[in-house]
């Protein structure tokens, strides 16, 4: 391997946590929008509690989750210096990673680092009231997608390339399971149903946070389906945010950076079986199985998988047969 383990962790967690506070933003509209349909939720949890859920704030967050108001949520998600995935601290650890990986990445991706951590610090509580949060939103979604499109425009094809993709496809695999999983935690009641207005309704909302619902007009050529949007999301290798496509991509990575010596080991034949999983599945396996259970074992092996990466590529511990096991 021809590039230090540091360099190849920072720029693994610079394309992490970058990707991190897009999927935030994302999370983030789901609620929002959830919140608008003016949905009775069911009295044990709310959509707020849910996107903290999601989030993986359970945690981190200081109250019951299941209790939270819109305004306690929002700033835990963006402003909460105590939780290390708020929008604020995800671009200070981006910046941080980008600062001390400065030689391996080109100015432009730099320059848009910087300019995401040094505007975003600015927020406060005024930029998640209602009236600023559509606002707040978009610009986080437009630094992420500067940074994305640096990275596309301006680095070389190189090791350097492959490690940020490999942390942002990582982390978006993660981040599409948990955002599927808030329609779970959303419980729905007993005049709302499953198939009923309002269940497509937050179903096409979904679709809206993921910055999909045009795609899968042009896909589908149909309305909101329950089982099109689990497969869009989900199987469908054409959507860059679906899971399928997130590990079509993290095996190319894995693969090129195999081809040039930097060993792969088991993370290149966990992510093979992954993909092969995903290509080989049907949308009615998935929903058969349950939703949740079966997005719930994705965000695991997505996890053990970016633990299986550090370990091969000497940033993580290293991986046996036992400790392999335990993460199961």
């Amino acid at each position: 391997m021809t590039m230090l383990s540091r360099t190849a962790e920072g720029l693994f967690w610079l394309g992490r946590y970058m990707e991190r506070c897009d999927n935030l933003g994302r999370l983030v509209e789901a609620g929002r929008r959830f919140d608008l349909t003016g949905a009775q939720i069911d009295a044990d949890t709310n959509e707020w509690g849910a996107i903290l859920i999601a989030a993986g704030c359970s945690g981190t967050y200081p109250g019951e989750v299941k209790k939270a108001t819109g305004e306690e949520a929002l700033h835990h998600l963006i402003l909460d210096p105590s939780n290390p995935s708020s929008v604020q601290a995800c671009f200070a650890q981006a910046r941080a990673n980008a600062r001390a990986q400065r030689g391996s990445i080109t100015l432009d991706v730099w320059t848009a680092v910087n300019d995401a951590w040094s505007e975003t610090r600015l927020f406060s509580e005024r930029d998640c009231a209602p009236r600023n949060l559509p606002s707040t939103v978009d610009q986080i979604r437009q630094y992420t997608a500067r940074f994305r499109g640096c990275v596309e425009g301006t680095m070389l094809r190189d090791e350097r390339y492959q490690f940020l993709r490999l942390g942002q496809f990582v982390e978006r695999a993660d981040a599409t399971a948990r955002l599927v999983d808030v329609k779970y935690h959303v419980l729905m009641p007993e005049e709302h149903p499953v198939g009923s207005a309002m269940d497509q309704l937050h179903w096409n909302n979904l679709l809206i946070a993921a910055g999909a619902r045009s795609a899968y007009r042009w896909v589908y050529r149909a309305p909101v389906q329950v089982r099109l949007v689990i497969d869009f999301l989900l199987l469908n290798r054409r959507n860059p945010r679906s899971l399928r496509h997130c590990f079509d991509n993290i095996l190319a990575e894995l693969g090129n950076l195999h081809s040039e010596g930097a060993y792969g080991g088991g993370s290149l034949a966990d992510a093979i079986n992954l993909r092969d999983e995903l290509s080989g599945t049907e949308v009615d396996v998935v929903i058969g199985r349950g939703l949740h259970e079966y997005l719930t074992e994705m965000i695991v092996r997505s996890n053990n998988l970016a633990i299986s990466i550090g370990s091969d590529f000497g940033f993580g511990p290293i991986l046996t047969d036992e400790t392999q096991a335990q993460s199961q």
